[in-house]
């Protein structure tokens, strides 16, 4: 395009991600208050914008000012904490893994069919149709998928979201695994095709053969990774495999300059990104208070699609430099660096939530009680526990003794009149 150069180009191929990753805990944040449909339909047509502006974009500039408008869609953050919001927990992993099996199907359609369209009808076609797609996704959304009921804690919120969400120590650990997670993956999807076309000669049509068997196996390894963690309660062991996996992975790649070694490497790598994914989606929704879900998983988006900009531009500037073996030793150290914060990581509670037949005036009371997470308001109360430390019964029993301490009667001097006839 006029004016077009390589930096241009990789800004335009990604930086979508920086108005991403500016705009997710907004997005995040606003859907706590105003509703999760209400901000994924202002973020549609966002990127139902941005996708026209590429369209007609004239010039390099026009069509980078389109990306960074797509960008500003900002929606994966509230889409997954409405996933949140519709799961139990014993099943959000699964949910998260579809999710991400539904994303992989659509690359898998798009890379076959996008080369094929913009061969016959042009760039232009692409981001059009982009835009068009937007409109059947909206009829889904307010016709197809239930409204989530609008949750809302029991005690006035003190202080700001921001600084709660960061109190947070699992979900702060969490951030920059996902953050690490991201630069993995992006600064190997810029490897992946330079690579192979450059040092082992495949023509670029044909690059398909490697990429489909690939997302194939990382779509299995999804749901069964998925599968065996929420089953066996053992998210964190199955975290550990798959970093594990991809430090070996790029292991391989630095120290056997073989062409089957780095196509059964890239296999792999798929085999270990995609395992992980869903569950670190589930275990934020885990960690993350019910009343702060959007905002929660706002800040843990935008350190994905940090990890997304950064990843790229890292690894593209390191192999340009460097070359593979360099640019892999790099991924392997970040790999190592995520399974550090990974082994200090609590494993994701299985909890429970029951709906209580008595009101609860006040959260901190009822949340003093060990074993219990949190209570909050979603049409009426609820309150979320950790089954291996205290049953429900407990918990009944627990509260109805906070309830009873309150409705007793204070005298003049500070004790109760069940304290003062004792004595």
């Amino acid at each position: 395009m006029p004016g077009g150069t390589p930096i241009l180009a990789g800004l335009a191929v990604g930086g979508y991600a920086l108005t991403q990753t500016i705009l997710q805990y907004p997005f995040g944040a606003l859907s706590d208050r105003v509703g999760r449909k209400a901000m994924i339909a202002v973020g549609m047509s966002i990127f139902a914008i941005g996708s026209i502006i590429c369209a007609f974009a004239d010039s390099a500039w026009a069509l980078i000012i389109g990306r960074f408008v797509q960008g500003a869609g900002a929606v994966s953050a509230v889409i997954t904490a409405t996933i949140g919001d519709l799961t139990p927990e014993e099943k959000r992993s699964k949910a998260m893994a579809l999710m991400g099996m539904s994303i992989a199907v659509s690359f898998i359609v798009a890379f076959v069919a996008g080369p094929i369209a913009g061969g016959y009808y042009g760039i232009k076609a692409l981001f059009l149709t982009s835009a068009i797609l937007v409109a059947p996704a909206l009829l889904i959304l307010f016709f197809l998928v239930p409204t989530p009921p609008k949750i809302t804690p029991l005690d006035p919120i003190e202080g700001s979201r921001l600084k709660r969400v960061f109190a947070d120590k699992n979900l702060a650990k969490l951030n920059f695994a996902m953050f690490l997670h991201s630069f993995i993956m992006t600064g190997s999807y810029y490897l992946i095709p330079v690579v192979l076309t450059r040092r082992y000669d495949f023509a670029r049509e044909e690059l398909w053969k490697v990429y489909i068997p690939a997302l194939l196996c990382g779509i299995l390894a999804m749901g069964l990774g998925a599968m065996f963690g929420e089953k066996k309660n053992a998210v964190k062991s199955v975290m550990i495999f798959g970093i594990t996996l991809l430090i070996g992975v790029f292991a391989a790649i630095a120290l056997i300059p073989l062409k089957t070694a780095f196509i059964a490497a890239v296999i792999w790598l798929f085999v270990g990104i995609n395992s992980l994914e869903p569950l670190m989606q589930s275990s934020a929704t885990k960690f993350a208070r019910a009343d702060l879900r959007g905002s929660a998983l706002g800040i843990f988006n935008a350190f994905q699609f940090a990890g997304v900009f950064f990843g790229g531009l890292t690894i593209g500037h390191f192999y340009g430099f460097f070359g593979l073996d360099a640019a892999a030793l790099l991924l392997l150290v970040c790999a190592v660096l995520w399974l550090m914060i990974t082994l200090r990581l609590d494993n994701p509670r299985r909890t429970a939530v029951f709906a209580p037949e008595f009101a609860v005036k006040s959260a901190a009371e009822i949340e003093a009680i060990a074993g219990v997470i949190e209570c909050y308001r979603k049409e009426k109360l609820y309150i979320r526990y950790d089954p291996l430390i205290v049953s429900e019964k407990d918990v009944i029993i627990a509260c109805k003794q906070l309830i009873s301490r309150e409705k007793q009667p204070v005298n003049p001097a500070g004790g109760c009149e069940k304290l003062k006839r004792s004595r």
